[in-house]
């Protein structure tokens, strides 16, 4: 795999505790930035990924559950039901 440098502003504090965790873990702090990075970007695209899904199924007419009922779900019991989905047309 090739690399390519990638110089950027760190907070000094971040990095003293950086280069601690990379220590603990007998990894350099290139290779624990470059990890993060590597999970950023992967996080990023799957989102992405999920989003372009769900705007496609809401554009065919999936069934779909409202904000306010995902909203009451969230803030009832643990054992409140699933709000059921509706079908918008």
């Amino acid at each position: 795999m090739s690399t390519a440098s990638l110089t950027t502003r760190i907070d000094t504090n971040l990095k003293t505790e950086l280069e601690q965790i990379a220590r603990f873990d007998r990894r350099s702090a290139s290779f624990m930035t470059n990890q993060a990075i590597k999970n950023l970007v992967e996080e990023r695209k799957a989102t992405r990924e999920l989003i372009q899904t769900g705007l496609s199924l809401v554009k065919t007419g999936a069934a779909t559950l409202s904000s306010d009922d995902i909203h009451q779900w969230f803030m009832a019991g643990e054992d409140a039901p699933f709000p059921q989905s509706q079908i918008i047309e």
